[in-house]
Order: C-alpha cells, then structure tokens, then sequence
C-alpha cells in the first residue's frame, strides 16, 4: 500500500492564523494506551489527520481512490489503527512518529462520531481514543459570529501564508465540509476546520481596495450564512 506524501497541519480554522493553538481532540484524554507504565511498547496517539468528514465524502484521497486516516504520536512499527474497534490496514509507524490506515467508504457513509485508536504490534497495548466526526450532508443554515481578523490595513496582509496569501478565520455554526466562503460575491479558497470554524485563502488583489467588503458563507447543502462586514482601512 503506497500514500502519497501528507503534510500534516494542526491549527484551529485549517489555515496557519496568528495566535492560534494546536487543536485539541474533541474529548479529554491524554491518548496513552493503560498499562503502558507496565514495560511493555508504548502507544501514544497525539492527533488524527484529518478529524472529520462529510457523509460519503473522501479524504486524503490516494491514487487508488481509497481515502487515508493518518495518525501522529508515538507509532510503533507494526501498529494497527483501529475504527471504532475495527482493524484498518495500517503502515507505516516507528520512528517517522506516524501511521496511516485505509478506510472503507462504508465507514463514512453513516454521519457520527467514530473513535479512532491505535493497538500495539501484539495487538495491545491500545492508545486512548480520539474522535472522528462524520457530519452529515446536510443541517440548518451556517451562520458566522466572527472574523479573525475583523479588519486589516489597506496593502498590507494578515495572517500571511508560506506561500504570501492572507488567511481569513471565520467563527460561527453550522458549518459543513465542503463549505465556501465568499467575499464581495467571489469564492475564496475555503478550508473547513470543524462545524464551529474555517479558514479561507484571501488573495491581495481582493482586499486592495479600502472600505467594507461583505463576507458569508455557503453549505454544500446551498443553505448561506447571513452577510458581515469584513473592513479594509
């Protein structure tokens, strides 16, 4: 089983924003298999790649078109990631500090909240769990509580990218994978975090002129946010 290269990112809205912490797993553990003080190999899952996605939707898509859950800490060689108690064909592991596991589509095809371990080359220890979130196609409509930033300088960027672009961070509800942010009626490059955050790609051409821009957002589903103000000054 061949992946292709993955660049494994954690940061709260998809995108790199300024002063945001890494994100934490949807329920409190600290992910180390019980008993790993025993002497035995230790299994310890930090983050999941990625945490979530729509009904029937695809990620990580590899070339054989079946999609691929990767997962970070302490991986030993041999390990087996586990679906909600089922065993996935899993790589990788060891040193490199991280795994990565085909899913059947016929495991996201049911929206829920799904825990996702990882089980030691013997099959034990097993990590504490981590939450992966099926959201369903479709809900109420999204709606937006804030940008981050809420205003920028004209000609000057914001929450710059590796590659110059500025990233806008949207706040709100609702939210669904697939979802697209527009500003002033053009659709921006749009990363979806979690039902509560997303980022979007902003380039500089369409924030160089100064005064207020509108924003909103819109579901796969076709349901849209109400429209906020996003200020260039």
């Amino acid at each position: 089983m061949k992946f292709r290269s993955l660049c494994v990112l954690s940061a709260c809205f998809g995108l790199i924003l300024a002063g945001c912490g890494k994100q934490q797993p949807a329920a409190e553990n600290t992910g180390v298999a019980p008993g790993a003080a025993a002497g035995g190999p230790v299994v310890q899952l930090d983050r999941i790649e990625p945490g979530s996605t729509g009904e029937k939707l695809g990620f990580n898509v590899q070339p054989d078109g079946q999609s691929a859950l990767v997962v970070v800490g302490t991986i030993p060689g041999g390990s087996t990631v586990l679906w909600n108690g089922q065993p996935l064909r899993t790589v990788g592991g060891g040193s490199q500090g991280w795994a990565a596991a085909t899913v059947p589509a016929k495991l996201y095809e049911t929206p829920g909240v799904f825990p996702i371990t990882v089980a030691g080359p013997e099959g034990k220890p097993v990590s504490g769990p981590m939450d992966f979130t099926v959201y369903s196609k479709t809900g109420p409509a999204p709606a937006i509580t804030q940008l981050y930033p809420a205003s920028a300088a004209k000609g000057a960027g914001f929450n710059v990218q590796p590659n110059g672009e500025s990233a806008l961070g949207v706040a709100g509800e609702g939210f669904r994978p697939g979802v697209k942010l527009f500003l002033d009626s053009k659709e921006m490059r749009t990363v979806f975090g979690k039902a509560t955050g997303l980022s979007a790609a902003i380039p500089a051409a369409a924030v160089a002129r100064a005064g207020a821009h509108e924003v909103w957002v819109e579901n796969p589903d076709g349901k849209r946010s109400g429209k906020t103000t996003f200020k260039i000054e």
